[in-house]
């Protein structure tokens, strides 16, 4: 099961926007997530939820109705320990072909090796699942002139 969002998104400024301020670290990480977990966590896995080609809405890149690939994963160890959501609109798609469908390849293989990707603002929200809250952030990226974002909630507190 996903989790579910609380609050609503908001500029990341400093860790006083963070329901849990032991996550800033983890919120202002500017590379690959998998090799950190990998790293400091445990061996991690990648498992795709759903990959979608789909409608959707992203109000901080001024997105409504608009088509595209939603893709949804969990990263896993023993457990899983980071909930994902990314939206590439058709836009992007047309620039990038490789995301019309990444599978089960992790995205920042190709966030960290391409130059004309770039990161841009970065929002918080909190999030619960199995009663438990937990920080999520929603990075905006550019790609050759298009945005798309990225959602990760992570399903720690330290």
């Amino acid at each position: 099961m996903a989790p579910k969002q609380k609050t609503k998104w908001q500029l990341y400024k400093s860790n006083n926007d963070l329901f849990n301020k032991a996550m800033s670290s983890w919120v202002e990480e500017n590379n690959s997530l998998m090799k950190r977990l990998n790293n400091e966590k445990q061996e991690i896995v990648l498992n795709v939820i759903s990959e979608e080609i789909c409608t959707h809405n992203d109000t901080e890149i001024n997105l409504i109705n608009t088509s595209g690939n939603l893709r949804k994963i969990f990263l896993t160890g023993s457990s899983n320990i980071v909930f994902a959501e990314t939206f590439f609109s058709d836009h992007v798609i047309k620039k990038f072909s490789k995301f019309k469908k990444l599978g089960d390849e992790p995205l920042g293989k190709f966030l960290f090796s391409d130059s004309s990707i770039s990161k841009h603002e970065t929002y918080v929200s909190t999030y619960s699942l199995d009663n438990q809250n937990f920080q999520g952030r929603k990075c905006i990226y550019d790609f050759a002139g298009s945005k798309f974002s990225v959602i990760e909630v992570f399903l720690f507190n330290d």
